[in-house]
């Protein structure tokens, strides 16, 4: 049960340990392929800048809004792009958990939804009645089956006395899960939900309306493998493994991707920066890329997506641009 329980607290803190490699400013190893990017699609004009008081460490926009997670405060802000003003939307009095990992908005009720590190506790928010409450209904989540031994895709009830659906079980690895790890993005106009995980290309689509799920896969190709060492009686990070997906974004017709792999383009540019891949949220086809201008060295370490407006997180400084089509 110790195992099964310190196995847990690792993939909780996986995207932290994702985030501090990034953060360190080393030069990350690479995945390399021969696809050569399409840059001719997309153009990026910024727009705006402001400053967060502390790393943002989760970021959503919605409605001209850009909400971002500081976990050294333990609060959510909120920056308003017509005002050009930071206000805290939830400080860490209001907030009754230790630490968030996930940040949901449904835009059409005004409503966010709050995980904690667990991923067993969801609470909402609503600006409007400035009030957090329980949550009751259902949200696609991993979780690692320590009976199994088997990390599994569910949509998870949150109502009482409700089963949870499992849809999908990630291939098995001695790793305690680690190997799947990953992150999610909602597209609340689509209905789609994504599993994008960081150490391969296989990306999860679910339909919330059709109740079904599908796959796409990023433009290295790259298989799931166990990216797990043991470290006394739990599992860790490899040493070897390597980050191929950081952070995502999406619309509801485009899954925007930032992507580590390095292509062939860049190889023979010598260019080493962030690139943002383009897929359909449909059909899963690769559309083009963008670069991400580099902001004071910092790493590019959230994506955010309104309307035509692409939001950055460089830390604390929150780039803000238009993304146009060519």
């Amino acid at each position: 049960m110790k195992k099964n329980l310190l196995i847990l607290a690792a993939l909780s803190c996986s995207a932290l340990i994702v985030m501090y490699i990034l953060v360190k400013g080393a030069e990350p190893d690479r995945i390399v392929t021969n696809f050569k990017r399409d840059y001719h699609k997309y153009q990026l004009i910024p727009v705006d800048t402001a400053l967060f008081p502390g790393r943002v460490s989760i970021m959503k926009a919605a409605r001209g809004n850009v909400y971002g997670y500081v976990y050294n405060k333990n609060s959510i802000f909120r920056y308003n792009t017509l005002s050009h003003k930071l206000d805290t939307l939830i400080s860490k009095k209001d907030l009754p958990i230790s630490m968030v990992t996930r940040l949901e908005i449904d835009t059409a009720t005004r409503t966010f939804y709050i995980f904690d590190d667990s991923g067993s506790k969801i609470i909402t928010y609503q600006p409007d009645e400035k009030k957090v409450t329980p949550v009751h209904n259902s949200f696609l989540v991993s979780e690692y089956d320590t009976t199994k031994k088997i990390m599994q895709l569910k949509l998870k009830s949150f109502l009482l006395k409700k089963t949870d659906t499992l849809l999908y079980q990630f291939p098995f690895f001695k790793d305690g899960g680690l190997s799947a790890d990953g992150f999610f993005i909602r597209n609340v106009a689509s209905r789609y939900h994504f599993y994008i995980p960081f150490y391969n290309s296989g990306i999860i689509r679910y339909d919330e309306l059709l109740n079904k799920i599908s796959f796409l896969n990023t433009i290295d190709q790259t298989k799931a493998s166990n990216i797990a060492v043991t470290a006394g009686n739990i599992y860790t990070r490899s040493s070897k493994s390597i980050v191929i997906n950081s952070t995502a974004t999406a619309d509801p017709k485009h899954l925007y991707v930032l992507s580590y792999v390095l292509s062939e383009d860049a190889i023979t540019s010598g260019y080493r920066g962030p690139v943002v891949d383009v897929y359909s949220t449909v059909s899963g086809g690769y559309e083009g890329s963008f670069k991400l201008p580099g902001y004071q060295n910092k790493p590019v370490l959230q994506l955010a997506m309104y309307s035509d407006t692409l939001v950055a997180a460089y830390e604390n400084n929150i780039l803000i641009f238009k993304l146009t089509s060519l």
